[in-house]
């Protein structure tokens, strides 16, 4: 009796669908993890404003490089510009926080950039946690020649990338 309620529970088992077919198999189930998913941060790069009619085309290059540098490390996905729903006017302006948290940006880089009139390059920027509506330390200001705003883009994208990761710089040497 007891065999055959093993029979007919094995059957309504495989009936209902529950139970698996069952395979021969050389040892207990292994599972072996490759890789692991991270999740890159996003991130939006407002345009940087040009202080002079100099730092035009300046203001652009760097803030694009800038945004190629974190997003080539994976751990960075660049919001595009098509969908901040805020301008950065003014280096000083105070940041509109619900708007970047609307587009579901957790960092934030704004900065400004200057040419004097003897053709030195300065750029200004800040960091900011979207999230805790809080600068992540403190602004920075790098200054050189024209000729050397790529290195400086570089070094801005290093320190985003040092305080966010608290590794050291990646892009700059």
């Amino acid at each position: 009796m007891t065999r055959f309620r093993l029979h007919a529970l094995i059957v309504v088992l495989l009936a209902a669908g529950v139970a698996a077919p069952v395979h021969a198999q050389s040892g207990p189930l292994r599972i072996e993890i490759t890789e692991g998913v991270i999740e890159p941060l996003p991130i939006a790069i407002a345009p940087f404003v040009a202080e002079t009619g100099a730092a035009q085309g300046f203001a652009r290059d760097i803030a694009q490089v800038i945004g190629e540098d974190l997003s080539g490390t994976g751990l960075f996905r660049q919001i595009p510009q098509s969908a901040f729903i805020s301008q950065v006017s003014s280096f000083d302006a105070p940041v509109q926080f619900a708007d970047w948290k609307a587009i579901n940006a957790q960092g934030l880089v704004t900065g400004s950039v200057g040419v004097s009139a003897d053709g030195r390059l300065t750029v200004k920027f800040r960091l900011f946690d979207v999230f805790s509506e809080g600068p992540l330390g403190d602004g920075l200001q790098f200054a050189g020649t024209t000729a050397d705003w790529r290195r400086i883009a570089h070094k801005v994208a290093d320190q985003v990338y040092s305080r966010i990761t608290g590794e050291g710089p990646y892009f700059d040497s």
